[in-house]
């Protein structure tokens, strides 16, 4: 998946195309009998390439005559287009009908009536990879040398489909059900890529669960030998424990094989690999961890899971099973905790000789409630089942930092697991803070700075930003590349632009945010929270908003259905000027998710969306919540002033003691705020949106400019701006290579 690639999941191949394009390796055009309409020029062929390879959506004549003929003048280059499209339109005259949809300014391919092969494998989902034929074969290899630009425009294509095609895989082998499957898929990923480490330890993982010891260890060596030839290097640690624990079984005689349990997970030694799950030893009564997922120096946090008890292996157990699973590998994608993921209790042996379980700095714990309750067939009761979790700090006496219990059924373990991924990382990032707040600034690791930043973040109080800026701007400079400390300044970057009102602030900040999110996403490809914090951002500016907006379609397949997609999309749908329809998407996500991190951090998000989708009563409910815990935010003030006036006309409910109130506050913080200043301010809005928003501000009371006497005024928090801080960059330009 490309990072600006559009995923569409479930398109099927036509049964009315009448022209079939194929695209790896060179060109082929013919029709549905078998005849060849491949154009002889490899300018037409270019032309026909861009086409086909445009997710349907129509090419301005611009950017062709650049691909085509980017050294010659515009005129030119526009006058050679007019040529090629009229000998493509030749080329394919034998179909009898018009395949180019030819309009003054643009061109597409009709969707319906042609078929392109490589849109099959761009279109590809986990579950349906492995049903298309396995292909290397490189795409368009007869139109290099073309145009410079054209070879620049041909090397993103081939990227695009590589990198689509190595994360479906590397989804296909962590989600399939079948042990063959997943090991069908690594050992296509390998063939895409000899150095993906994911890959070689499912493949060797997966053979030992089918009991092909001897194929494992043949992976083994080649994994090691692939490195040492490739790099001159060793692959990463979790790699060599896997490896080193399958030459100690098989060295010792000892059987590797699955468990009897009915997870399926796989007995090495008599217990499972360190690298696929914590093991216990027991010395002297103490018990001791071994390694998990993502242990390095670059984590805040190691992540344990209380083992199932025998008594939760019942019917819901598949239910239960799924949602850890789950929430583990999400965990560990989040790229800043290291997880132990959840294993089934010791034998009974085993388990007399272990009275508690410290696995991680923090430990999952959970419980299984049922009841019965009447069921829509009269005289008939059905189970109703209850996952009970709580996260407990295991180096404070296993203090309780979050705790919550939701309704398990079938169909919602994906939202369930998504919500406890979001709320358990959130929750110990902010743990993690505190546990580090008697400290000096100058004595924090980068780790401990960006983590103390996170936690100035989370209050939304302007006067926070300026110590969280100087504590990440200090982190990033010793440690540039950690993952949590990117992510943390791409937040920050859009919670602080929330409460800046030039235009060029608002701009910097922005900017520094996106530069961060596309860090991130450079060091973790597979990070679904840096792609869509990155969407968000793009949606902002009117240029990129395309690209912000396929980022969100890419990561549709891969999210859970109600998950924290869904609040992205809402707010890309207020960006297109459909207010309703985001409210309602809003409202889906709150009732599936209604303590998600995202309704708190993001309530500026929140609160516009529910305002101008016509729900004021949700609009002024969040933001009387947020002015109350930080009553100088001057960018809430001001929509909780617009949400009071769209109530008091909608409901006919007096507010005239609360607005004034709130306006009071806004204009003694930023004496010269008027609709001028949001105007600027939202300019990104569509033209209704903006103009609605604007009335209902000044019907609250807000001048249409600054009056003279705000100029002489002294802003009410003092430093050089109207809130109160100076604004520059965190993020130092080593950190995104």
């Amino acid at each position: 998946m490309g990072l600006f690639g559009t995923i569409k999941p479930g398109l099927r191949k036509s049964q009315a195309a009448i022209l079939h394009l194929d695209l790896l390796g060179s060109m082929a055009v013919q029709m549905l009998d078998g005849t060849a309409l491949t154009p002889t020029g490899a300018k037409t062929r270019g032309l026909l390439a861009i086409l086909a390879l445009s997710d349907r959506r129509p090419v301005t004549r611009k950017t062709l005559a650049h691909l085509l003929w980017s050294r010659r003048s515009d005129e030119q280059a526009r006058a050679s287009l007019r040529q090629e499209i009229h000998r493509l339109s030749e080329a394919l005259s034998p179909l009898g009908t018009d395949i180019l949809d030819i309009q003054r300014h643009a061109l597409t391919l009709k969707p319906v009536l042609t078929t392109v092969d490589a849109e099959r494998y761009l279109n590809a989902s986990p579950s349906g990879i492995l049903k298309l034929p396995e292909t290397d074969t490189t795409l368009l290899t007869d139109l290099e040398a073309v145009d410079p630009a054209l070879d620049e425009w041909l090397t993103q294509q081939r990227n695009r489909l590589n990198h689509h095609l190595t994360t479906v895989l590397e989804q296909a082998q962590s989600s399939l059900p079948d042990p063959e499957q997943r090991i069908a898929a690594a050992n296509r990923l390998l063939r895409l890529d000899r150095l993906n480490e994911n890959a070689w330890k499912t493949l060797m993982r997966e053979l030992i669960r089918t009991a092909d010891t001897s194929a494992a260890l043949l992976a083994a060596e080649q994994c090691l030998s692939t490195f040492r030839d490739s790099l001159a290097n060793e692959p990463s640690t979790a790699t060599k424990l896997l490896i080193d624990e399958l030459r100690a079984c098989q060295g010792a005689g000892r059987p590797t094989t699955l468990s009897d349990s009915p997870s399926g997970r796989m007995d090495s030694c008599e217990t499972s690999f360190p690298s696929e799950r914590a093991y216990l030893s027991v010395t002297n009564g103490t018990t001791h961890t071994a390694n998990g997922w993502g242990i390095s120096n670059q984590t805040i946090a190691s992540v344990g899971f209380s083992p199932l008890q025998p008594e939760l292996l019942t019917a819901v157990t598949p239910d239960l099973e799924n949602i850890l699973d789950q929430t583990a590998v999400g965990l560990a994608n989040q790229g800043f905790l290291s997880v132990f993921p959840p294993f089934h209790t010791p034998s009974q042996h085993e388990s007399s000789k272990i009275e508690t379980r410290t696995s991680g700095d923090y430990l999952v714990q959970t419980k299984i409630q049922t009841s019965l309750t009447p069921a829509p067939v009269e005289g008939t009761l059905h189970q109703q089942v209850r996952l009970i979790v709580r996260v407990t700090d295991q180096r404070r006496e296993g203090m309780i930092v979050w705790a919550e219990r939701f309704p398990i059924t079938p169909e919602n373990s994906d939202t369930v697991a998504a919500l406890l991924t979001s709320e358990i990382s959130w929750r110990i990032a902010l743990a993690e803070a505190r546990n580090s707040a008697n400290r000096q600034a100058d004595e924090l690791t980068p780790l401990e700075a960006g983590l103390r930043a996170f936690a100035f973040i989370n209050r939304k109080e302007p006067t926070s930003f300026l110590p969280a800026e100087k504590l990440l701007h200090s982190a990033l400079r010793r440690d540039p590349q950690h993952p949590f400390l990117l992510l943390t300044a791409a937040l920050f970057g859009l919670v602080r632009s929330y409460e800046q009102w030039a235009p060029e602030k608002i701009d910097r900040e922005r900017t520094a945010a996106i530069e961060a999110a596309r860090g991130l996403i450079r060091i973790i490809p597979e990070t679904l929270t840096g792609r869509l914090i990155l969407a968000r951002l793009l949606l902002d500016r009117p240029s990129e908003r395309e690209a912000g907006l396929r980022l969100i379609e890419e990561a549709k397949p891969f999210a859970p259905s109600l998950g924290i997609t869904i609040a992205i999309e809402a707010y890309a749908l207020l960006m297109k000027d459909s207010p309703q329809e985001a409210a309602a998407n809003l409202k889906t996500f709150r009732r599936s998710h209604p303590t998600h991190p995202f309704v708190d951090l993001f309530d500026m998000d929140v609160v516009l969306i529910f305002l101008l989708g016509g729900n004021a009563r949700e609009a002024v409910e969040r933001s009387r919540i947020a002015v109350s815990l930080s009553p100088t935010r001057i960018s809430m003030l001001m929509l909780h002033l617009a949400g009071l006036a769209a109530l008091g006309k909608a409901d006919n409910v007096s507010v005239v003691n609360e607005q004034a109130e709130a306006r009071s506050q806004l204009l003694r913080l930023m004496p010269d705020f008027s609709l001028e200043t949001v105007r600027a301010h939202y300019a990104r809005l569509p033209p209704p949106q903006l103009a609605a928003f604007l009335t209902l501000l000044e019907r609250a009371g807000i001048p249409a400019t600054p009056s003279a006497l705000a100029h002489q005024t002294q802003p009410a928090l003092g430093g050089t701006s109207s809130t109160g801080y100076e604004s520059s960059s965190v993020v130092p330009s080593s950190s995104v290579p």
